[in-house]
């Protein structure tokens, strides 16, 4: 009798992805849910193991924590060095820089589509962004933001699950995930100028999150061999 082994071809790939998040710990005291955009690099083994890296983009425009409310009228408008209304939006911005492992575990034997986990650790990052449209607001302007800007930095966990789909023509490839992502950050500014306060030294940020992501994968190999033992 004779014993057959199919051996699959190494990938490399290029992942694009969108999807949403909703902040818990200390972060949802400072933002509300918010959007990301992510791309990562990947090498999927023979055996389908997943190692490479990633990263996120995330963005929003609810802010929860107003920086600004010190230069607030009691209507709750901001007065521009020409003592007009200014058109000031505080938005959300943050990042997430990561090194991904994980494993593929195929529906079968035939087939590498399947339930996919990943883990990775890396760098957490996210701060208010201001959007003067007039220029008008001199607390802001010229690089004086930092004070009020409130940049969180620290180590980032993320776990991952979901399903890939990895089609045998290699046209249809895409991942669905869920993520959860543990930030233990800490404040890089100084002082907050708005409260005259120091700044927090130890947070604990939380999102959870799905995302939808496109691949393009490069295959090493040739189609899958049998082997005849």
């Amino acid at each position: 009798d004779t014993t057959q082994y199919r051996v699959k071809p190494t990938v490399i790939e290029l992942g694009f992805g969108m999807g949403g998040n909703i902040p818990a710990g200390d972060l949802k005291n400072r933002f509300g849910p918010n959007l990301n955009l992510s791309t990562h690099l990947h090498y999927i083994s023979p055996k389908d193991f997943v190692m490479g890296g990633g990263l996120m983009f995330i963005f929003g425009d609810n802010v929860k924590e107003d920086v600004l409310a010190p230069f607030r009228t009691t209507t709750g408008v901001i007065l521009g060095d020409d003592n007009q209304i200014a058109d000031v939006f505080l938005r959300q911005r943050g990042l997430y820089l990561s090194a991904d492992v994980g494993k593929l575990f195929p529906v079968s034997k035939k087939s590498r589509s399947g339930i996919m986990v990943m883990a990775s650790g890396g760098i957490l990052q996210h701060n208010i962004r201001f959007t003067d449209e007039r220029n008008s607001v001199a607390q802001i302007r010229a690089g004086r933001s930092v004070g009020y800007d409130r940049l969180t930095r620290g180590f980032g966990l993320r776990q991952s699950i979901g399903y890939k789909h990895m089609s045998r023509d290699k046209r249809v490839n895409f991942e669905v995930l869920f993520d959860f992502i543990q930030g233990f950050t800490s404040e890089i500014r100084a002082v907050n100028f708005d409260t005259g306060l120091a700044t927090i030294s130890s947070r604990t940020d939380l999102l959870f999150g799905f995302r939808m992501k496109w691949n393009l994968p490069f295959y090493f190999g040739g189609k899958d061999d049998i082997i005849y033992y």
